[in-house]
């Protein structure tokens, strides 16, 4: 029964009246079919002959409310009421006014009174009922509710509210079965279903809910309403395919409907389909631009799918929306962190921070950013965190990985367990625990984090490679033996496009498939939008980090065409130098020169620019533009450099001495210094440069990996063995210091330690000679030797360099060993050949000799030993360490390309 239509039944009974019947019978007419206007004037007309009668004044009522003049009827209403008090009729009609003006405790009040007039009256008790179990009062809901007529307590609609307030009381079975009883009866009323399919809503009984909305749709398939909540239901369901559907084509009717925009997204994005998600909520935001939650989701879904820059703006928009709300700028500094905007990430954060210092992830999104500029503070950060949550997983896992990459796995060890005790399905919490323990020897329970590990997360290529390195010093080998396997079908090149270390590793980049995905939107948003050069930047530098230098060189040279600002010109030359782009960059550095002509920074990396791409004459003349007031330090070390390739070493020495002693500040000429000593043989000096250049720049991995091979030549095992054990904590994915720490372990004759680093090295990509030649040295020099797994090795050494002379006679020994006596005479002779004077080759063939029965042959050969060592009884046999191989062609693992 509608409101007007209780209103008007309550208006017939018992009344005695001056005023005509058919007047009433029009103004019941009119009313009936919603002509409120005609109603209005014919009540009005009416009053001014009989200004007191009641029945008229609580009518001209119940009209002004339902053109919502809503202040006028309750004047009317009152004026009925000052007449006749105890009205029935006119108090249930008050209260029907405040029930539409959504004023529930006048509404409730007034009802009451109704009922201690009359208390059987049907609408009042009804809208009671209704109220009662609004407000979860299911006892008086059911009281209200028995007080109706036998034929009223059977409609539907009475029986759901009884549904509904026996479930407020607990007895929900009993609600279930009512409701189940009713929708029986309901397949031919669409306005039944749907009722009830609100109510099973209401009770977050979903698939009912969808089950008796679809049952709504099959009476009337073209119903907004049906279809909105319909696909609603079926989304909380998480019956994806069906919500969908219905959303669509409630969007082909109303294609400005922001809520609805909002619902599709929200099934989008629980199917992980953000770029859908963000494409709608795009299209939502133009039709409300002041919509906040709009705003919001819009944010968190560009936050999940990388486009961090697209996540700060759209926080930024929500902040204004909602200033009020500081966790926006929060959450909006810490994207603008991961969009490479530091500064401004650090600012917000310490802001918030600042005015919120009860807050804990506030305390640790700052420490996850100043970890870029500042560990101890990053640890400081942290530490406060904790202090208000001492259990917040990220903060525990965020300062146990710091500890990690500090060489501090005890007091690291804690926090991660804490970690994983609260979250203990984080792959990567389990992968940083596994680290703790094997770097405390404590290796079974290493093995077994990081089992767990690498179930949570079978594709991470990190925790298969760190598994297998701890199952090697388990001693079980061959189920090490099978990760590396499983490590090398995933191809190094796959897994050395991993995020960078540092920032990124705390935030936890998506993997491979994600980045993927962000490229594909990239390119997406460019299709519509080519000239766009925020995303063709931002394309440009995905594209770097896929190792995809072709397309990426297209989006920059797309920027070059679109832009002249300095700032993204520099940007641009800067990520080119460091893919060593250096033709792309110098066209960059060009123009950045000539807009700022007093930048010296600039003026160098375009002589750098020039020296790589157009030759080292080129170079200087380049350099020689900087003005002399301009040159300090990275000048002097630069011109160093390119005299060297030149080839004037005493210039080329003068320079790096003045250019040492002018303080220089840039990393990457601190690096070339150092190689510029490593090269002509000055490793004391080198030494001391890099301890200035580690404490200068301590998060380079390449200036420590250069630290760590100087002390291997130095002999100063130890101390490479602790830079390299860091190393590998902290940038687990290089494979290079594994090699370098195996080689030195080899040299040191400890190889059952030095066998699964090289293993690791190869299986992370170091298929290189150097890395077979002292794997197979370290499994001969085991005891027993490994003499099988030698011969594998030291064959794939020999297919990449058949021309080495130390590879030839390991070769030539391990034949010896297997008494492959041929092929033993013709690797040592090769070797011989390349090098006449090789001691091991010759002491090797001696004995060649002597097992197949040429004695004289053999004590030739070891006449010939004797000669040797009598003519230069201080040369060095051992094979050289691989310093050229090592350093002058390694990239770190947080460059592309690497």
């Amino acid at each position: 029964m509608s409101t007007l239509g209780a209103i008007w039944a309550t208006q017939n009974v018992g009344i005695r009246t001056q005023v005509p019947v058919t007047v009433y019978e029009k103004i019941a007419a009119a009313i009936r079919d919603e002509r409120f206007p005609e109603a209005e004037q014919i009540l009005r007309e009416t009053l001014r002959g009989h200004p007191s009668e009641a029945r008229l004044l609580s009518l001209m009522g119940v009209v002004l409310d339902a053109q919502k003049r809503f202040v006028e009827a309750e004047g009317f209403y009152r004026r009925a009421l000052a007449i006749n008090p105890r009205s029935a009729a006119a108090l249930n009609n008050l209260g029907n006014h405040y029930l539409v003006r959504g004023e529930f405790a006048k509404a409730r009040a007034t009802y009451l009174r109704v009922v201690a007039v009359d208390p059987r009256h049907p609408n009042a008790n009804h809208q009671l009922a209704q109220l009662s179990v609004a407000a979860n009062q299911g006892s008086d809901a059911l009281r209200y509710l028995g007080r109706l007529p036998a034929e009223e307590r059977s409609a539907p609609a009475i029986q759901m509210l009884r549904a509904q307030a026996l479930r407020s009381l607990k007895r929900e079975d009993e609600a279930v079965e009512l409701l189940t009883r009713i929708e029986k009866a309901a397949t031919a009323d669409p306005r039944l279903s749907f009722s009830l399919g609100m109510i099973y809503a209401d009770w977050k009984r979903y698939e009912d809910a969808e089950r008796a909305f679809s049952q709504a749709l099959r009476a009337s398939p073209a119903n907004f309403d049906i279809l909105y909540n319909l696909g609603l239901a079926a989304l909380r369901a998480r019956h994806f395919e069906r919500a969908q559907e219905v959303l669509q084509i409630a969007l082909q009717q109303r294609p400005d409907d922001v809520d609805l925009i909002q619902n599709l997204a929200r099934m989008y994005a629980e199917v992980g389909r953000r770029d859908q998600a963000i494409v709608l909520l795009l299209q939502g935001e133009k039709i409300a631009p002041n919509r906040a939650d709009i705003q919001m989701f819009l944010a968190h879904m560009a936050e999940e799918s990388g486009f961090f820059g697209d996540a700060a703006t759209a926080y930024d928009r929500y902040y204004q929306l909602r200033p009020q709300e500081d966790s926006a700028r929060r959450d909006r500094g810490f994207c603008y962190a991961r969009s490479s905007r530091i500064g401004d990430g650090l600012r917000d954060l310490r802001w918030y921070t600042a005015r919120h210092p009860e807050d804990a992830m506030g305390w640790y999104q700052l420490g996850v950013v100043e970890t870029v500029e500042s560990r101890e503070r990053a640890i400081q950060c942290f530490n406060k965190s904790l202090g208000v949550e001492p259990r917040l997983p990220a903060a525990r896992y965020a300062r146990g990985v710091i500890l990690l990459q500090d060489g501090k796995p005890a007091a690291a060890l804690e926090d991660l367990k804490i970690a994983v005790s609260e979250n203990p399905k984080d792959a990567f919490t389990l992968n940083a625990l596994g680290d703790a323990y094997l770097q405390l020897n404590q290796v079974d329970k290493a093995v077994e984090s990081l089992r767990q590990a690498v179930e949570l997360s079978p594709e991470e290529g990190k925790f298969l490679m760190r598994y297998g390195r701890a199952l090697q010093r388990a001693g079980r080998r061959e189920e090490a033996k099978a990760i590396f396997n499983r490590f090398k079908q995933m191809g190094p090149s796959e897994y050395s496009r991993r995020a960078k270390a540092g920032l990124f590793d705390y935030l936890r980049l998506p993997p491979d498939e994600q980045r993927a995905q962000y490229v594909k939107n990239l390119k997406a948003g460019l299709a519509g939008k080519p000239d766009d050069l925020s995303l063709q930047l931002r394309l440009g530098k995905a594209l770097l980090m896929e190792n995809k230098t072709e397309e990426a060189m297209e989006a920059y040279r797309k920027v070059m065409s679109l832009t002249q600002d300095p700032v993204i010109v520099a940007e641009c030359a800067t990520d080119l130098l460091g893919v060593e782009q250096y033709g792309l960059a110098r066209e960059f550095l060009v123009r950045l020169v000539a807009a700022k002509p007093d930048d010296a920074g600039a003026k160098l990396d375009l002589a750098i620019a020039v020296f790589h791409s157009q030759g080292p004459e080129a170079g200087l003349e380049s350099l020689d533009q900087m003005p002399p007031a301009k040159r300090g330090g990275d000048f002097f070390l630069l011109r160093a450099q390119i005299l060297d390739a030149l080839g004037r070493l005493p210039q080329a020495a003068d320079y790096l001495s003045r250019g040492l002693q002018a303080e220089p500040t840039r990393a990457d000429l601190f690096l070339q210094a150092a190689l510029f000593l490593i090269k002509h043989g000055d490793y004391e000096r080198a030494s001391g440069l890099l301890e200035k250049a580690v404490r200068t720049f301590p998060d380079l991995p390449e200036l420590q990996f250069t630290q760590a091979v100087v002390f291997a030549i130095l002999r100063q095992h130890d101390t490479a063995h602790d830079i390299l054990s860091k190393i590998e904590a902290r940038w687990p994915e290089w494979n290079m210091p594994y090699v370098i720490h195996g080689i030195i372990l080899t040299i040191r004759r400890r190889p059952s330690e030095a066998e699964p680093l090289l293993e690791t090295a190869i299986a992370l990509g170091a298929e290189t000679s150097v890395a077979y030649f002292y794997l197979a040295l370290a499994l001969t020099i085991e005891n027993p030797p490994n003499v099988p797994k030698a011969h594998e090795a030291v064959v794939k050494a020999l297919a990449l360099n058949p021309q080495d002379a130390f590879i030839l006679a390991l070769a030539g020994r391990i034949a010896y060993l297997q008494e492959d006596h041929q092929t033993a005479k013709e690797h040592l002779q090769a070797a011989l050949r390349l090098w006449p004077d090789m001691v091991e080759a010759h002491q090797t063939l001696a004995g060649v000799y002597r097992a197949v029965g040429e004695k004289e042959k053999s004590i030739a050969e070891l006449k010939e030993i004797v000669r040797i060592k009598q003519e230069n009884p201080t040369a060095d046999q051992t094979p050289p360490f691989p310093t050229q191989d090592l350093l002058f062609t390694v990239r770190p693992p947080d460059r592309p390309g690497s």
